[in-house]
């Protein structure tokens, strides 16, 4: 009897690089691809700040006596919501040490795509200073059902650009044009690409059941407008490998995004067969097939790299490109439709705040790093065999487009 197998359509492979042991690149492979940088040109909310401060043993009474003192000198409770602070790092800075992480570890060409938060104004920046490499992307806010989801937008047409700014900002502040409409028309351009970022990631915060079946539900409507799914070089492996059985059950390949904030490259990236950005959507448009790899940095345990980044943000940088070398100078609150500096706003800052600094620095430090080892619950022992058996279940195919067999 003869049977007709459909091999699957979408192709994922997964590779460890190992610390200490030399990478050898798959034959083909003549580009890395960076995707998903943030610059200084990303205003990154606080708001999640009380939450990660009370889940850490060392930090959470200091942190609620810090609280108290505020409340009992301002007669409130500090609006967290309302305070955002800056990645340290210009865009031309961000792609610089992308390219050179690339350059060094994989003796290829770089690749890099930057994602600030809702805004192209760093790819732009760029385009005018002469790097017209850079795609026009970023990371759109997009409200759905009561939850929010991040989609990485590559590669948006410049003939374009003005509109789609108008038309993505008009829709995560409520505007009620239909999102299988815009998605649409984003898809119209063939060198544009959509990749939902960390899908499992919680970031309306209503809850993990809620999340989970208002994530389906927005991907039953849109699959076919999405391109990818990612796997984030800061979110914890516990979280990163449920994306994998989704990614499948919904035909949709997977791609690294590092989703660096501070002085460290990513820790996800993609090998690919193209030559240029364009080339990179038609292969994951067309033949729906990516090659991540996941480098060392990715498995050093998930709050310390988290801390490290805060470490990054609060550290004093005499170089600064703008001249803002305290971290007071990069954390802001809008007031009245103004942006200020909390150093403009405290000349002298409490106490409380500076040793919740001090603490903060301490515990991104090199020196606890064991610690966070010890203590590490991020899902990290199953990373090497869940990578294993997704490189060696798609590397194969990898070679040619899917197809179907006669057996």
């Amino acid at each position: 009897m003869r049977r007709l197998i459909t091999m699957r359509l979408t192709r994922t492979a997964i590779q460890l690089y190992r610390r200490g042991k030399p990478f050898v690149r798959p034959d083909g492979m003549r580009a890395a691809v960076s995707l998903h940088s943030h610059s200084d040109c990303s205003r990154e909310k606080l708001d999640f700040v009380p939450g990660i401060a009370r889940r850490i043993p060392l930090v959470a009474a200091f942190f609620e006596r810090a609280m108290d003192t505020y409340r009992r000198v301002h007669g409130r409770e500090l609006d967290f919501a309302a305070a955002y602070w800056r990645p340290p790092l210009s865009p031309a800075a961000v792609v610089a040490s992308e390219r050179q992480q690339i350059a060094a570890r994989f003796d290829c060409d770089g690749i890099v795509s930057l994602t600030d938060h809702d805004t192209v104004e760093g790819p732009c920046a760029l385009a005018a200073s002469g790097d017209r490499s850079v795609p026009l992307s970023l990371e759109w806010s997009v409200p759905f059902d009561g939850a929010m989801f991040h989609l990485g937008v590559h590669a948006i047409s410049p003939a374009r650009l003005e509109a789609t700014e108008r038309a993505l900002a008009d829709y995560t502040c409520g505007a009620t044009r239909s999102l299988t409409e815009l998605l649409q028309w984003l898809g119209e351009c063939r060198e544009t690409f959509v990749v939902l970022n960390h899908p499992f990631w919680d970031l309306a915060d209503i809850g993990a059941l809620r999340h989970d079946s208002t994530l389906l539900a927005f991907l039953r409507l849109h699959r076919d407008r999405i391109h990818a799914l990612e796997l984030n070089g800061y979110r914890s492996w516990a979280e990163n490998r449920r994306v994998l059985p989704l990614a499948e059950g919904f035909g949709l390949p997977v791609v690294g995004g590092g989703d660096r904030h501070g002085a460290t490259p990513n820790g996800i990236v993609n090998l690919t067969n193209a030559t240029n950005f364009a080339e990179f959507a038609h292969e994951l448009r067309a033949r729906r097939c990516a090659y991540c790899v996941v480098l060392p940095e990715y498995r050093e345990p998930f709050s310390s790299r988290v801390l490290q980044t805060a470490t990054d943000a609060l550290r004093h940088i005499p170089e600064h490109h703008e001249g803002r070398h305290h971290w007071s100078e990069r954390v802001f609150m809008t007031i009245n439709g103004a942006e200020h500096s909390l150093l403009s706003m405290w000349r002298s800052a409490p106490w409380w705040l500076h040793g919740s600094v001090a603490m903060t620095r301490l515990l991104g430090s090199p020196l606890l790093r064991p610690l966070f080892e010890l203590t590490r619950a991020d899902g990290h022992r199953t990373l090497a065999m869940d990578c294993l058996g997704e490189t060696a279940r798609n590397a194969a195919l990898l070679e040619a487009p899917g197809s179907a067999a006669v057996v």
